[in-house]
């Protein structure tokens, strides 16, 4: 079985990990920790980049700092994570969710900006499978009506837009370690702060409310409790093992890059036939080979269509649920599923295809084929 996401960690983490128990200081803001923010600043480009133990708590902190609250809206994507609607009602701030592009399926930047109100703080653009809308055009837009700009960037690390790191355009980035991402660390995060003025916020947030940060750099004799926080730091033992996957994140981003380029190419007969719709991206945007998707027809059964690529022991899956059409968001929030047309069309007909470093050439070239089999006038999935 070829499936569809496995991690990249060898020996070099696990004796990582190894060292840093045998260090005995395992705990969070460690030597490791501030090794790691070092080096994930200069993936960067120098940014401000400080650990935490998710990317959903990127979010939180980010919506924290901001000092976003009740009665404030905040723009993002129905097609996400739950996390970056759950960070947004976590503060008492309302969700707005807006459509997504069937290019590249990030935010749709004029139906993000018809919905803007006088209570619009912050607008949250996904990078979806580590790829970019029009960051620059976005960011545009918002500084002209003074809303806040914060990436949701947990798929996008080693992504640019016009040879900028995805993660830097906004105020803030928030990035994901989790197992499934390029890099990992099990359970991991970070926050990416592009305005010094909130590191502050950013710091007190992250530890628990306290300066206790100023307290570690020998600034101060003792810490005290100055605003609402939580517990964010992580360890040093995860920090450790993110450290060696920072180590090999040129490969791994090559790698995968790889991978989706040879999908680009061996599929575009297909979509040019109409089976499928595949990633069209801008040009300024290089993305960092997390997801390979396509749209399948709607004429062609996705549960058949995944299930046939199982038989040919190839591990092929779907992706979120909008947001706005769940019994949580209609139930409390008042969406209906009519409400995103657009979203509900992408979401249904959505289907992701392996991508791994793991993966050799010929198990890319298996893939397609069986890919490609199944679109032949005996295939169980073809149009209907």
């Amino acid at each position: 079985m070829i499936h569809y996401s496995v991690p990249f960690i060898g020996k070099e983490e696990e004796a990582a990990a190894a060292a840093a128990i045998a260090n005995k200081k395992i705990q969070g803001e460690g030597v490791i920790c501030k090794e790691a923010e070092a080096v994930l600043s200069r993936v960067l480009g120098g940014a401000f980049a400080y650990l935490v133990t998710s990317g959903t708590h990127a979010l939180e902190l980010s919506l924290m700092a901001l000092e976003i609250g009740r009665g404030d809206e905040v723009i993002c994507p129905s097609f996400t994570f739950v996390s970056t609607a759950n960070a947004i009602l976590r503060q008492g701030a309302r969700p707005v969710f807006c459509e997504i592009e069937d290019r590249t399926l990030n935010i749709d930047i004029d139906d993000a900006m018809r919905r803007v109100t006088k209570k619009t703080r912050a607008i949250i653009p996904v990078h979806y499978g580590g790829l970019s809308c029009d960051m620059e055009r976005l960011i545009r837009e918002a500084s002209r009506k003074n809303i806040h700009v914060i990436e949701d960037a947990a798929q996008a690390i080693g992504a640019m837009f016009n040879g900028r790191p995805l993660g830097t355009f906004g105020d803030l980035g928030c990035l994901s370690f989790h197992s499934t991402k390029n890099i990992t660390c099990g359970e991991g995060g970070a926050l990416v702060v592009n305005k010094r003025s909130l590191c502050e916020a950013v710091q007190i947030g992250r530890e628990k409310g306290t300066n206790r940060f100023l307290f570690l750099e020998g600034k101060i004799d003792k810490y005290t409790w100055i605003d609402v926080g939580s517990s964010f730091v992580i360890s040093d033992v995860l920090a450790a093992v993110l450290l060696g996957q920072l180590k090999k994140i040129d490969f791994i981003t090559e790698r995968r890059r790889v991978i989706c380029s040879r999908y680009a190419d061996a599929f575009e007969d297909i979509a040019k036939e109409g089976y499928i719709k595949i990633p069209q991206p801008d040009k300024r945007s290089t993305g960092n080979g997390h997801i390979f998707w396509a749209l399948l027809d709607k004429g062609i059964s996705r549960k058949d269509f995944i299930e046939d690529m199982k038989k040919a022991q190839v591990e092929c899956t779907h992706h979120y649920v909008p947001l706005h059409s769940s019994p949580f968001a209609t139930k409390h929030l008042g969406y209906r599923k009519e409400d995103l047309p657009v979203t509900e069309d992408i979401a249904a007909r959505l289907v992701r295809f392996p991508v791994h470093p793991l993966m050799s050439d010929s198990d890319t070239d298996k893939v397609i084929r069986a890919a490609k089999s199944l679109f032949g006038k005996e295939a169980v999935c073809r149009r209907r």
